[in-house]
């Protein structure tokens, strides 16, 4: 029914082709699965409209209740596309808006539900920039697979790396080294903790998960 439906309003939003991550990648296929995370920023970008079905809404009022908001993957399709159409669980429009990123009212709830700047949400570019706003915005999300914290911000930052499932926390370590590289900020390892407090005592640090994990300036 939800895929059925997300194809219906593709097609209402005047797109030919559809493509969603919960059946359009082959995760037989470790070639197929890597190819798909590292592109999977640039595809959001260019898609003519994002489609949201937000399962657990039924109006702007409950938005900041959905799971959506919460899920570690759902970071970059909030950011990255410039047409973006929001639907309630009964697929219903949240607003009369083509763009919902022209729509003020439903971005001014985003940025109380996610803490992500109005601003950000209407226009976001890729990079080493604001690297504690991003991971700020990362760690009140959550992903089922501890690798996946890392995967999901490549695209955000606009980096490379190898996608390798089984490693751990170690995803986490190199992505931020290869942050690192690229920007030679160190404004990334600003955060509190004790990093044994991670789920397999690394001697790296997680993405934390909540705000005030993060050192303020």
């Amino acid at each position: 029914m939800k895929l059925e439906m997300f194809c219906r309003m593709a097609r209402e939003a005047g797109c030919d082709w559809a493509w969603s991550d919960t059946c359009c990648i082959d995760k037989r296929s470790s070639a197929e699965l890597d190819e798909s995370i590292r592109s999977m920023y640039q595809w959001y970008s260019e898609a003519k409209v994002c489609i949201v079905h937000l399962g657990m809404t039924s109006n702007l009022d409950d938005m900041h209740g959905d799971d959506w908001f919460r899920r570690g993957w759902t970071l970059q399709e909030l950011l990255a596309p410039s047409r973006i159409k929001f639907f309630n669980r009964d697929w219903e429009p949240l607003t009369d808006n083509e763009n919902d990123k022209d729509e003020d009212t439903i971005l001014i709830s985003i940025t109380h539900i996610t803490m992500i700047p109005f601003a950000s949400l209407r226009e976001f570019t890729p990079g080493v920039d604001k690297i504690r706003e991003k991971m700020i915005w990362a760690s009140r999300r959550e992903t089922t697979r501890v690798e996946d914290v890392a995967y999901a911000l490549i695209g955000l930052f606009n980096v490379s790396m190898n996608i390798a499932y089984g490693e751990g926390d170690r995803a986490f370590y190199r992505l931020q080294v290869t942050i690192m590289e690229k920007s030679n900020n160190l404004e990334l390892l600003l955060w509190l903790g004790n990093p044994e407090n991670s789920r397999d005592r690394a001697r790296w640090p997680l993405v934390p998960r909540h705000p005030p994990t993060v050192a303020r300036r």
